[in-house]
């Protein structure tokens, strides 16, 4: 079995070596599998849900950076083969979407400017990371894009005023199913890459 990994080992936060490596592959595959899951589910239930009100769409949208944020957490704390780096950037990240989503569902009633800077704040921050955590590996582009979609629509839930909550159940449906598509993209990416590397 070959041990010369170096897609996969250019992970950002994932010590070197063909073990770590194993670990590191595990541990993006399953988080890509539960934020596509997560992603669709949410989105789809969005975009499905004609004339929703903002209590529907706060309590919605609270769950799923609630879920995000837990999953975040959970990784940080026990996922093998993180370094320190990687475990602080992943708890400190899943601790402020709990607390985004905790609100959002404690608070439906906010005006939509401030749902909107939460919302908005959260991808950025989620985008952000998710850059960092591509690292140098030749598998990253999906991790990338991912992550500029993210930034990109934190920034249209920050700058552009929304119109109401038709505008933002448009941008939060559409970002969630598009992150999803590529989360999906992404985990078999690795998983064919794991497998030519013999991981």
């Amino acid at each position: 079995m070959s041990t010369q990994t170096p897609d996969l080992q250019g992970f950002a936060f994932y010590g070197d070596g063909h073990e770590n490596s194993k670990q590191a592959v595990k541990v993006i595959q399953t988080g890509l599998w539960i934020g596509a899951v997560l992603a669709g589910l949410f989105g789809g239930m969005i975009l499905a849900w004609p004339g929703a009100t903002l209590l529907v769409i706060a309590v919605l949208l609270g769950l799923y950076f609630l879920i995000r944020g837990l999953v975040r957490l959970v990784v940080g704390i026990f996922a093998p083969g993180l370094t320190a780096g990687g475990r602080v950037l992943s708890i400190v990240l899943g601790i402020l979407l709990i607390v985004v989503g905790i609100f959002a569902m404690r608070n439906p009633g906010t005006s939509l400017e401030l749902l909107g800077i939460l919302i908005g704040l959260s991808w950025i921050l989620d985008g952000i990371a998710t850059l960092i955590e591509s690292g140098r590996a030749a598998s990253r582009g999906f991790a990338i894009f991912a992550g500029i979609i993210g930034i990109v629509a934190g920034i249209v839930m920050l700058f552009v005023p929304l119109g109401g909550v038709a505008v933002l159940t448009m941008v939060a449906g559409i970002f969630l199913i598009a992150l999803a598509i590529i989360q999906v993209i992404g985990a078999i990416v690795i998983g064919i890459q794991a497998k030519k590397a013999g991981i």
